[in-house]
């Protein structure tokens, strides 16, 4: 959005100079002044890979904040069972694929949720903070809403973004997607 703002405000200032500049005064010519339209807003592209992203509930910023901090702590913990009732099923099973969360018993779904915390656990070293930035909602083929909270990874060093999107499982909200890019 910042990008944008930048972008419009230089574009505007450089149609107003644009418009306003006559010939050096040694050239003694002048030129006629351009026309410009007052609907400059008109004139701005938005390229064809950003999502236009209605804005989620920010109430469930903290509801999905505690989801994410949660599943770091268990990751850290090496607790599967507790993981395991963070993460929304993606597996084999179809029945459940969406609607239900991992089962710490089955083995599938255990090294899948092993996997999980050693991502996590990879994107937790060396962070000094993990901070919550803006949530969004991305509409489902089944006609769900997906929330995403933007979390953001602070090192010394430098950050890292990832986009947590969410399900409402059994009436609880379930980290159901992870991506680093939103065309993802």
């Amino acid at each position: 959005m910042k990008k944008i703002f930048f972008v419009f405000t230089l574009s505007a200032s450089l149609i107003y100079l644009g418009a306003n500049l006559t010939s050096c005064k040694s050239c003694k010519k002048e030129e006629p002044k351009a026309e410009v339209s007052a609907d400059t807003a008109s004139n701005i592209q938005i390229p064809e890979n950003m999502l236009n992203m209605p804005h989620a509930d920010t109430s469930l910023i903290p509801i999905l904040s505690s989801v994410i901090d949660n599943a770091f702590e268990a990751s850290a913990k090496k607790d599967y069972d507790k993981l395991a009732k963070c993460i929304v099923y993606r597996g084999p099973n179809e029945q459940k694929m969406g609607y239900d969360v991992f089962d710490p018993k089955n083995k599938y779904d255990r090294a899948v949720v092993k996997i999980t915390a050693d991502v996590f656990n990879k994107w937790s070293a060396g962070v000094q903070s993990r901070e919550y930035g803006r949530a969004f909602a991305l509409p489902q083929p089944d006609g769900r809403d997906l929330p995403v909270l933007e979390v953001i990874f602070t090192t010394p060093t430098h950050f890292d973004r990832k986009f947590f999107g969410f399900l409402l499982i059994k009436d609880e909200w379930k980290i159901a997607d992870v991506s680093s890019n939103l065309g993802e």
